[in-house]
C-alpha cells in the first residue's frame, strides 16, 4: 500500500484550519525561520572568526 492511498480517506489538520488559523501557521513559520537563517549567519561569521 502506498502512501498516497493510505492517506486518500484521511484530512489533514490544514484542510480542518480556518483562514486566519492557516495565515497565523504561516506568519509563524516565516519568523520561525527568519531566525533559523539569522543563528545559521552567527554560526558561519563565529566558525570564520576561529579560522583565522
Amino acid at each position: 500500500m502506498g502512501i498516497r492511498s493510505f492517506r486518500l480517506g484521511r484530512k489533514r489538520a490544514w484542510d480542518e484550519m480556518s483562514e486566519t488559523e492557516r495565515d497565523e501557521l504561516r506568519e509563524t513559520v516565516r519568523q520561525r525561520r527568519e531566525v533559523q537563517k539569522q543563528n545559521i549567519a552567527t554560526q558561519n561569521e563565529i566558525g570564520l572568526r576561529n579560522l583565522r
